[in-house]
């Protein structure tokens, strides 16, 4: 079938979602949106009205958005709206905003639609425009052929795909880790070389310096302008263009990274150029408070906003090149440029001329640069294998997502526990009535904790039939499918309703219907001596309200993952796990005393993982769960 049967682009809002001009409604602007399989920061807010009369597009919850515009389509920015403040937001009029007949298409099975390599060629190819303004066009949008029609598949294959791809996206984000740590601890050996922090067992004597407080005795201090003087050669003859980048130094590249992203381009005109010889050493007056500086190794010709420098004595100029690149000696430049905020400062050679730098005899000057480089480039040779197999991996899970959403994998051939089995469904459905049956009048119960008790009842009393794939989201482990189909089959089952009474996007409700109650005795059987178990982590759990339910279920999950990673964490590593290991909003919510106090509380309740049970995945989308 044809999207446009299915959906529709440009949604307009009801009265009731533009009456409070002064509301705090989600905002989207493109940098909110996340590249690849795409995810919503849904913590940027603005007032209604100061969006709503603008040139703004208009989203609700459950509304896809997609990026129309070159490059931002082609990096697969997109999300599905979920979590939002207010039920409502407003994005950049640079996206497409599309709502789903739900009762025809599953919008998380239509994400994945929009992610595949298909849909991204038709995309491409019905583009309009000009140069960096090339747009997505509606049309392609709405001709666009979903081959699986049937509702019940497309839910399987979405919960496949949500599976397979945070298996695939935690091993990217571990390779990722990887590659960050082999440039720190490349950067760490480089610093303590050419600050001397390297030396063993030599004698040091002290500074007085912030940013250098010791050296090895042997070595001595002078100013920058005693060591280098400022130098303005003019460009004469067809030199090549240099350029300093904060990541490689200088190079002969016509135009750097940077550079790219700013769209600076280079003038016809170089007269004006300064020229830069072998050994001399060469900083962006604007991005010195970055570490834009190096030393040339070939003749060439640098912009008027660069200032060169040529050694005044016998000195091994790269060695200066690897210790200005160092934190202590880039937070000196930076506190040496000029300027209101950081995009504005400029470093003069006043300023940095005044700059305390260490004097190794020369030969060890030669002999750290040569280690140094050498630390550098074998990171970099690692960083490279590992980038490779990131990219093998992001296109396996490209090909992956393009195969199940155009029918090419059986989903119940491959992998038969993804479709809803009647097992899995019952113990959602059971499991779930007995929690919301228990926190019946309970003002501190919601979807949340419903959420969050579902996580602790199979990771900690091993109620594995309840077959939770849980997301590292920002409240806390995270099933959107598991919390669906128990709300669902409480509905069906005649226990309780799901009820959000002051509109989407509000604390939900669960209203009891004909049956509540009757869950009992199926209970008993499904579960056996486990059905007390849970009623007591039920009990233990009953007072917390969100916040600090939210905290218990995620300081229980870093501690669960490090044990089945084989790992014995204390405190500190498990509190330091949630603020840094988890979602960005974690460190925002909680401080190390706050979740130290409830360490302790689950310490006391016997709350503690033994290493078994489901393992919360990492992510690329924003919570999408409110």
């Amino acid at each position: 079938m044809r999207l446009r049967h299915v959906v529709k682009i440009g949604p307009r809002p009801l009265p009731h979602q533009t009456a409070l001009t002064d509301a705090e409604v989600t905002f989207a602007p493109m940098e909110a949106l996340a590249d690849g399989l795409g995810g919503l920061d849904v913590s940027r807010t603005r007032p209604l009205g100061d969006v709503a009369s603008g040139s703004y597009n208009f989203f609700a919850e459950g509304d896809l958005l997609l990026a129309k515009v070159t490059p931002c389509f082609e990096n697969g920015k997109k999300a599905l709206a979920q979590g939002l403040s207010c039920g409502v937001g407003y994005a950049t009029s640079e996206v497409h905003v599309i709502r789903t007949d739900t009762r025809r298409i599953d919008p998380r099975y239509l994400l994945y639609v929009l992610s595949s390599e298909d849909f991204r060629a038709v995309g491409m190819a019905s583009m309009t425009g000009a140069g960096g303004l090339r747009r997505v066009s509606e049309h392609a949008i709405l001709n666009h052929r979903v081959p699986v029609t049937d509702l019940f598949t497309q839910n399987a294959i979405a919960e496949f795909l949500d599976r397979e791809t945070a298996h695939i996206d935690q091993l990217i984000a571990k390779k990722e880790r990887q590659v960050e740590l082999l440039h720190r601890r490349a950067r760490q050996a480089v610093a303590e070389l050419v600050t001397g922090a390297a030396v063993e067992g030599a004698a040091t004597l002290q500074t007085r310096l912030d940013h250098i407080p010791r050296i090895p005795a042997h070595w001595s201090l002078q100013r920058a302008g005693h060591l280098f003087r400022q130098v303005t050669e003019p460009n004469t003859g067809d030199l090549p263009v240099l350029s300093v980048s904060i990541h490689r130094g200088i190079s002969d590249r016509q135009l750097d990274d940077e550079e790219r992203d700013r769209k600076v381009n280079l003038i016809e005109d170089r007269s004006s150029y300064k020229r830069v010889r072998p050994g001399y050493l060469a900083y962006n007056m604007m991005r010195a408070w970055q570490g834009a500086v190096g030393v040339s190794s070939v003749d060439g010709a640098v912009s008027p906003a660069y200032v060169v420098a040529k050694p005044t004595c016998d000195l091994h100029s790269p060695y200066y090149q690897f210790l200005l690149r160092t934190p202590p000696f880039i937070e000196q430049m930076r506190q040496g440029s000029k300027g209101i905020t950081d995009f504005r400062l400029r470093l003069y050679w006043e300023q940095f001329r005044l700059i305390m730098l260490p004097v190794p005899p020369l030969e060890e000057q030669r002999r750290i640069a040569g280690e140094a480089e050498q630390e550098l480039n074998h990171a970099d040779e690692a960083a490279d294998k590992v980038a490779r197999s990131v990219e093998l991996l992001k296109e396996r899970r490209a090909a992956l997502i393009t195969a199940a959403v155009t029918g090419q994998i059986d989903i119940r051939e491959k992998l038969p526990a993804v479709t809803t089995k009647p097992d899995r469904s019952k113990f959602r459905v059971i499991v779930g009535a007995e929690i919301v049956h228990r926190h019946q009048g309970n003002p501190k119960f919601g979807r949340v904790k419903l959420q969050k008790e579902l996580y602790l009842a199979e990771a900690h009393l091993g109620i594995d039939g309840l077959q939770g794939n849980y997301l590292r989201e920002a409240a806390g482990p995270l099933d959107r499918a598991l919390i669906d189909e128990t709300e669902r089959g409480l509905e069906a089952a005649g226990f309780y309703r799901a009820s959000q009474r002051d509109g989407t996007g509000t604390a939900v409700t669960y209203a009891p219907l004909a049956k509540a109650g009757q869950h009992k005795a199926e209970l008993e059987t499904l579960l056996g001596s486990k059905a007390n178990e849970l009623r007591k982590l039920i009990t233990a759990l009953r007072d917390l309200d969100r916040r600090e339910v939210e905290a218990v279920a995620t300081l229980y999950a870093v501690w669960n993952d490090a044990l089945m990673d084989g790992e014995e964490p204390d405190d500190t590593a498990v509190i330091n796990g949630v603020l840094t290991e988890w979602h960005t909003e974690k460190g925002e919510k909680f401080k190390a005393d706050d979740l130290s106090r409830w360490l302790g509380w689950m310490k006391r309740q016997g709350l503690t993982p033994r290493g078994q049970g489901p393992r919360t995945a990492h992510t690329t989308t924003r919570d999408m769960f409110g």
